[in-house]
């Protein structure tokens, strides 16, 4: 089911925003946040929600915010229009178990994403991944020399993806190893239980 979404709806940014939406029920938006959690460009972002808004699955809310003033001014605040998914939707727990089970990527691409970010020894995925609950991480790379900027952006791609933040380890040969020999209960916890090793160079 790789890539699903983005096949049953023939749009990225449609699939991206309704991740966000689904895997965030209980979350309400701004125009702004949405954009930059999807990667989605506004004008377009402004176009799909009102197809979600028009068919009931999203509703539109307004909340005051307060406005940041130079010290010793009296505080402001406007109103501002924030968007979240209708549980009463009709088809939203359809929906909400479709996008969980849909994977939002493939391996291969994975796969050649990570190796591109510099000497990744071992890349596991668990957690969001796997449609699995309480996992220790979702991701955990062990590699020497990342680019800082590199990683981050990544790790942005593959958020916005989601639609959800990931919870991600990154470690060092040296650290990784070193736990690894002292029985570190949380690496066991990740290797133990369900998981997936996109990239293997210890061959474990």
């Amino acid at each position: 089911m790789e890539q699903l979404l983005e096949r049953l709806f023939e749009s990225v940014p449609k699939a991206r925003i309704l991740r966000m939406f689904m895997r965030n029920p209980e979350e309400r938006f701004q125009l702004e946040e949405i954009a930059s959690k999807s990667q989605v460009k506004k004008y377009t972002v402004r176009t799909e929600l009102k197809k979600l808004l028009n068919i009931g699955l999203i509703r539109q809310s307004k909340i005051r915010i307060e406005i940041p003033q130079k010290k010793g001014k009296k505080a402001r605040t406007r109103e501002v229009a924030v968007y979240g998914v209708d549980q009463a939707f009709p088809l939203f727990s359809s929906l909400h178990d479709l996008v969980g089970k849909a994977s939002v990527t493939s391996r291969m691409k994975l796969t050649r994403q990570m190796k591109s970010l510099g000497k990744v020894k071992l890349a596991v995925i668990s957690g969001i991944f796997l449609s699995l609950e309480n996992s220790r991480t979702d991701l955990l790379i062990v590699a020497d020399g990342l680019q800082k900027s590199k990683l981050n952006r990544f790790l942005a791609d593959l958020e916005s993806e989601l639609g959800k933040p990931i919870q991600h380890t990154i470690m060092e040969t040296d650290e990784f190893q070193y736990r690894m020999d002292m029985y570190d209960r949380f690496l066991r916890d990740i290797l133990e239980y369900p998981h997936e090793k996109v990239i293997n160079k210890f061959n474990f």
